[in-house]
């Protein structure tokens, strides 16, 4: 019969001890009825937030689709489009809660995404809102330090250390040993919590990916509670007892999961500050009238565009001119409008860019701060995916106006005036808006800092493991 090693061994002693432990199952208990609390909840918001979007894009669809109306008038009432929720974020809200759901389509006016669920719920956001998220990046490393800050210290208190020692077994054996068996009770509570979450995920067809996303979803936490148990394992090797080991996990967990992240998050605010709503749209408006890189204000490029175009069709007055000239001469505004809110906007996303590509360094000082960004990143809730909502939303609004402004330009000379009208026919057949997801490799590729922090934190408790657990017992005998 083949003798077990001596890590198997210790792993499967320290698995039954702690499946036997009431109080880890009762915090195992507690910690399966707040994620399924979590998903319940995030479920239900979801199913309700999708069909308010859904049914408010259909009426908003259907009043332009019936309206009888002068193109341009049209594009000033305009219509709105909603950002849909991806499935991954009723587990992982993410930053969906500050960065709005609403963009409004609408003449001569470029609009950011607004109406975020933060201006209705301040209160409720402020002291934090349970998710499954919340529970796998904050509580479950409470958990799982408070399984292992014991887990050397209670063979020192009970003398059967040296005994462990003198039996031949090595130092490195015995840490990885306890770290083999306590991460084995660590997935025996969260294997079936990840599989119940991925059941739904599974049986959705509206992204292909979905599967993909939920599979590094869930891999990329197992590491994050990995690198949780080799640290509670280590100090509890470092610690002279039980007492001490608990106090110095419960610091080391508010300094990483809680104090790391606020600190980090205020220091790059204040180096890398961003303008105000009221000072961006200034800019805009500023750029827009007195014109950029030396264009000539607004009078002064409406004169040299009706000069070259009265040119083009070789008349000398806006009468003569085959075509409306106010359809031809507002997509013209609307063309330079683009062009300085593209370059202000630009500005600001370099800002946030800059902002983000900060924190994601951050995660090599929390693993809690890379976690974070990857459980955001795969579940379609962070700033990459807003802004790709934001840009294809931009880009359909400025076809948008374009196909009313050129309809309005080809209806002939004699409308100049706004007696022209389109109707039913000419609406319904503008395209509606779709929203085309990014794909997950994108996801992955945008916070690839943040996954090169978690591999790092990985490595890291490996390295120290290797390196320093016999000298650790040593000391500590």
């Amino acid at each position: 019969m083949k003798k077990r090693s001596p890590l198997f061994t210790i792993a499967a002693h320290e698995y039954v001890m702690i499946y036997r432990d009431r109080i880890v199952m009762l915090l195992a208990m507690i910690a399966w009825i707040l994620l399924a609390a979590a998903a319940y909840t995030g479920w239900e918001r979801g199913q309700q937030t999708a069909l308010q979007k859904n049914r408010a894009a259909a009426m908003f669809r259907h009043e332009w689709e019936e309206q009888q109306a002068n193109p341009h008038s049209a594009a000033h009432f305009g219509t709105y489009l909603f950002k849909p929720n991806t499935f991954l974020s009723i587990y992982d809200y993410g930053l969906n809660r500050y960065l709005g759901v609403t963009y409004r389509v609408e003449a001569h006016v470029q609009h950011e995404v607004n109406q975020a669920e933060a201006q209705a719920t301040d209160s409720q956001l402020r002291f934090g809102e349970l998710s499954v998220s919340m529970v796998l990046q904050l509580l479950m490393p409470l958990l799982i330090l408070l399984i292992t800050y014991s887990t050397i210290t209670r063979e020192r208190e009970g003398n059967t250390l040296p005994l462990l020692l003198m039996q031949g077994i090595q130092p490195e054996q015995l840490i990885w040993g306890k770290i083999a068996g306590n991460y084995a009770i660590v997935l025996t509570i969260v294997i079936p919590a990840f599989i119940l979450l991925g059941l739904p995920v599974f049986q959705q067809g509206s992204q292909p990916d979905i599967p993909v996303r939920y599979g590094l979803f869930a891999a990329a936490y197992l590491v994050y509670f990995f690198v949780f148990t080799s640290i509670g394992t280590l100090v509890s090797a470092w610690s002279r007892s039980s007492g001490a080991a608990m106090v110095a996990c419960i610091g080391i967990w508010f300094l990483l999961s809680v104090l790391a992240p606020r600190l980090t998050v205020r220091l790059i605010d204040e180096r890398h500050p961003l303008p105000s709503r009221y000072e961006l749209n200034k800019r805009i408006a500023q750029g827009y009238s007195k014109g950029m890189n030396g264009d000539g204000t607004s009078i002064q490029r409406h004169q040299r565009y009706l000069d070259s175009t009265l040119k083009k069709y070789g008349v000398d007055s806006v009468k003569q001119l085959p075509v409306n000239f106010d359809g031809l001469s507002m997509q013209y505004g609307e063309d330079y409008n683009t062009k300085v809110y593209e370059h202000y906007n630009g500005e600001v996303e370099e800002i946030i860019e800059l902002q983000q590509e900060q924190l994601e360094k951050a995660g090599l000082g929390s693993p809690f701060i890379a976690i974070q960004q990857v459980s955001m990143g795969l579940s379609g809730s962070d700033y990459y995916h807003h802004r790709s909502f934001h840009h294809q939303a931009k880009k359909y609004r400025d076809e948008f106006i374009r196909i009313l402004n050129m309809n309005l330009a080809n209806s002939g000379a004699q409308y100049l005036t706004y007696d022209y009208k389109a109707g039913p026919d000419f609406f319904k057949r503008m395209k509606d808006f779709t929203y085309n997801p990014p794909p997950a490799k994108n996801a992955v590729a945008w916070h690839h800092l943040a996954w090169l922090a978690l591999g790092a934190w990985c490595v890291l408790v490996m390295i120290l493991v290797n390196l320093t657990a016999k000298q650790l017992i040593k000391i500590k005998l």
